[in-house]
């Protein structure tokens, strides 16, 4: 009786020891819960700063919040449970040692497991403040980039501005300038007595005069129309980039979504580099060109070259990939599908292993075929053009689909050194 009754109080005593054990975990559960929960405020605050640009991570931090209270919960109500088992086995003790132990044991494995499912909503809880953490990592890294990009092109819209209210300036100068000489030769015209008294003289050699100078300054003006036509195209297109860039990063922020930073060689990433290529590397080589006498005809003859030299050479690396994955089926080798699957993580880790690669040693061959033809003076520039244009043609080029400058609805208008088209478009490789 005396071992039955000890045998009884060490049980107590054991399943006693069980449930502080329980309200330990309980009491470090909502420690955990408190601090993840100090921690998401303070990243709420950081975030608020953002104008409220981050509204989807707040959602997914409240959602966290809600599912672990859920789980917290369950794990009460389940515990609360098995304290209605505890004292269940407690009245059945004093029945038969058998049906103790065999309670006592069923209990133990409860709180084993009860503790295992403790452990990983802990496990998960750290991983979930980690991913946040790293998400908003990502996110201030991507804005950072974004409102750099930004930045850039406001400079260089601001330069640009300046460069045609310059250009505008000397053309109105120079039509001033012709306009005087018109109105100088007017007047002599009606001073000289000569014109005056003889129609016919002025027919043959005044008015023929007078005729040049009205149309040469008919043809200052017309120069004046071309360059402000120029100069508000360029704003617009340079407002257009930076409206883009702006809605990119407001929707990446939004939406949570971070293709351009987790792909570096996305098709947006792509059509960004393409719009840098053109709008703010362009103009200043175009000026160093221009300085060095090189016509826009021989500059565009290079850069569609070199573009599709840059395709012609991926397709024939696309074909020697396609030879070594060929989709044959047999009863041991892969399914068509995976050899189709495999063949495209080749052609991405190329692209990928090309976008990490020199430019200027990418394209050092190519361009001792096209720029032999310049002077020694000018190979400088043609060279560091050159090679950014192989090389983000080669990115595009391993695109899927492939992608290429639209040089088929590219119309330059005034400016002949409008070279580069304004889009991007697929073809086929």
């Amino acid at each position: 009786m005396h071992l039955r009754i000890f045998k009884h109080l060490f049980f107590r005593s054991e399943l006693k020891q069980k449930e502080d054990e329980l309200e330990s975990v309980n009491k470090r559960l909502t420690e955990t819960k408190a601090s993840n929960e100090s921690e998401i405020q303070k990243i709420r605050s950081a975030l608020e700063e953002k104008q409220g640009e981050v509204k989807s991570a707040n959602q997914r931090m409240i959602e966290t919040k809600t599912s672990l209270e859920k789980e917290l919960h369950q794990v009460k109500s389940e515990l609360k449970q098995k304290e209605d088992e505890l004292e269940s086995v407690n009245k059945r003790l004093t029945e038969t040692k058998a049906s103790n132990e065999s309670e006592i044991q069923k209990i133990r494995s409860a709180l084993e497991e009860k503790q295992g499912e403790v452990k990983s909503a802990n496990q998960r809880m750290i991983e979930t403040k980690t991913s946040l953490e790293k998400e908003l990592h990502q996110v201030k890294s991507e804005l950072k980039q974004k409102e750099d990009e930004l930045e850039s092109v406001n400079k260089r819209l601001t330069e640009t501005k300046a460069s045609n209210e310059s250009e505008i300036q000397k053309i109105r100068s120079a039509l001033e300038e012709k306009q005087g000489e018109v109105k100088s030769a007017n007047q002599r015209l009606q001073e000289a007595p000569a014109l005056r008294s003889s129609p016919q003289h002025c027919k043959s050699e005044g008015c023929e005069h007078k005729q040049s100078l009205t149309e040469m300054d008919k043809f200052y003006k017309k120069q004046l129309y071309k360059a402000r036509s120029a100069a508000e195209q360029k704003e617009k297109e340079l407002k257009s980039v930076k409206d883009r860039l702006a809605a990119q990063v407001a929707i990446s922020l939004k939406t949570g979504n971070t293709e351009s930073m987790n792909n570096p060689v996305s098709k947006t990433r792509l059509t960004e580099m393409y719009d840098n290529l053109r709008l703010l590397q362009w103009p200043n080589i175009k000026d160093r060109l221009k300085s060095r006498k090189i016509g826009p005809k021989e500059a565009k003859d290079l850069i569609q070259r070199t573009f599709g030299d840059a395709a012609e050479e991926m397709k024939r690396r696309k074909q020697q990939i396609e030879e070594v994955f060929q989709e044959t089926r047999s009863s041991s080798g892969p399914t068509p599908q995976k050899v189709k699957e495999y063949r495209q993580l080749t052609v991405q880790s190329l692209q990928m292993a090309l976008f990490h690669t020199s430019k200027e040693d990418l394209f050092k061959t190519g361009f001792l075929e096209h720029g032999g033809q310049f002077p020694e003076e000018v190979k400088e520039d043609l060279r560091l053009l050159a090679s950014e244009c192989y090389w983000l043609g080669c990115l595009m080029a391993l695109n899927n689909p492939p992608l290429q400058p639209d040089w088929k609805n590219h119309f330059p208008g005034f400016d002949s050194w409008d070279i580069f088209p304004r889009d991007i478009q697929p073809f086929v490789l």
